[in-house]
């Protein structure tokens, strides 16, 4: 039994425009003048038996029986003489419905084969409009590093509100420039400031409902912000806000300090968007979100880094690098430090004693007077370097014959205060 195609195949076939079998569509449309229903049955035959299993030899004779048998049985009434010759005619339909069967099945054999192959490749989406100017590595250090700010910005405003605040690191993208503005709400809590020693600017965005859930816990309140419409800031307000502004800049400078010393200067404040012009609005920019919850608020704190603003930083925001900095021996970071300064000279004295005079004796002092000493004799001296008491040395004399003190040990910390 040979095998039977689908309705979906079946119409497929017989649509004009369909260019698999169009000669077999027309030929039993044409020559044997069948009906639509008649011509789906022929035509699943037909190609059932081109898909049997049975020798190509046997399965286009019987091809050639079932169409002429068929034509035999058709409303058109063929004489004898006419049904002998369309032998040769049906003949040379099925070669030609084999052929075009055999072109199709290599094509799909084609097709398999370059879908197989472009499996194993590996395609990335580019977007032109908002290109990766930092990559991958270098954006998860820059995560991992400011995960220390939010917790040290949990903590800040967590004192600062007396409450549990919770800070967490929301996510971390790149964006434009005019997007980030857009992102910001009008009027904002918005700080710009200057990164040293890049030179180079950052914006520092507080939602609004973080901001007055401060307001409102600072002077008495739950720390809510509920019912609060967004409006413009009042003087007080923002006095409020600046002074837990100042602890989160130093919060950020101690963020950066394990990659490089940072300091910020330049902050200003700024409650409109649009006027923060730090960058051009096609430039890229990381842009930093954390998540803050408590109790009766919640909002986001943003940070937005520029791409030049970090360009010269980025060849140290390695991962290895940044490991390697903070997992460096202390010790032996002083010691390549002290190496690196190289020698200098430093002015090295001793003390042998301190007295009290009164103006008039110190005036009436001549050649051969003896000054009484603060100390005794086979005490140790202090000796200063560089104008600080830093050991207790003997007063004795060089082989040359020169003065010389011999260094006895450290001086104690009781004995240095008394010496300044």
């Amino acid at each position: 039994m040979p095998d039977i195609l689908s309705q979906e195949e079946i119409n497929a076939l017989l649509e004009a425009h369909t260019p698999d079998y169009p000669m077999l569509n027309n030929w039993l449309a044409e020559r044997l003048g069948l009906e639509e229903k008649d011509l789906n049955l022929l035509v699943q035959q037909v190609i059932g038996v081109l898909k049997s299993e049975m020798p190509e030899a046997d399965a286009d004779d019987q091809l050639i029986e079932v169409l002429v048998e068929r034509a035999r049985t058709a409303k058109k009434k063929f004489t004898k003489k006419q049904i002998d010759a369309l032998y040769p005619e049906v003949k040379e339909l099925v070669s030609e419905v084999r052929r075009v069967r055999a072109e199709n099945q290599k094509r799909e054999a084609e097709q398999r084969a370059k879908k197989k192959a472009g499996k194993g490749r590996i395609i990335t989406s580019y977007d032109f409009k908002h290109p990766a100017r930092v990559n991958k590595d270098q954006l998860r250090t820059i995560e991992n590093l400011h995960d220390n700010f939010a917790r040290l910005l949990s903590s800040t405003l967590s004192g600062a509100m007396r409450m549990v605040v919770d800070v967490d690191t929301a996510f971390v993208d790149q964006t434009t420039y005019a997007e980030f503005i857009m992102s910001l709400s009008n009027p904002s809590c918005s700080y710009q400031f200057t990164l040293g020693p890049t030179n180079g600017q950052a914006v520092l965005d507080i939602a609004m409902p973080v901001v007055f859930a401060h307001v409102d816990r600072s002077f008495g309140g739950k720390g809510s912000s509920q019912g609060v419409d967004a409006r413009q800031l009042t003087p007080i307000e923002i006095g409020e806000i600046n002074s837990v502004i100042k602890k989160v800049i130093e919060d950020l400078e101690a963020t950066w300090e394990p990659i490089l010393p940072v300091n910020i200067t330049d902050i200003e404040l700024e409650t409109n968007p649009e006027f923060m012009q730090i960058t051009a609005a096609s430039e890229i920019v990381i842009l930093l979100a954390f998540e803050v919850n408590t109790t009766n608020a919640s909002g986001l704190i943003s940070l937005c880094y520029p791409f030049f603003t970090l360009e010269s930083i980025l060849p140290r925001l390695g991962q290895q690098s940044y490991v390697r900095i903070n997992s460096s021996n202390q010790d032996e970071l002083t010691r390549n430090n002290r190496l690196r300064l190289g020698g200098m000279p430093l002015d090295v004295c001793a003390e042998l004693g301190r007295g009290e005079l009164s103006l008039a004796e110190a005036r009436a002092l001549k050649a051969g007077d003896i000054i009484n000493l603060d100390s005794k004799i086979g005490e140790p001296v202090p000796v200063f370097v560089g104008g600080d008491a830093k050991f207790l040395g003997w007063p004795c004399a060089s082989k040359h014959g020169q003065n010389a003190v011999k260094v006895a040990g450290a001086l104690p910390p009781e004995r240095k205060d008394s010496l300044h």
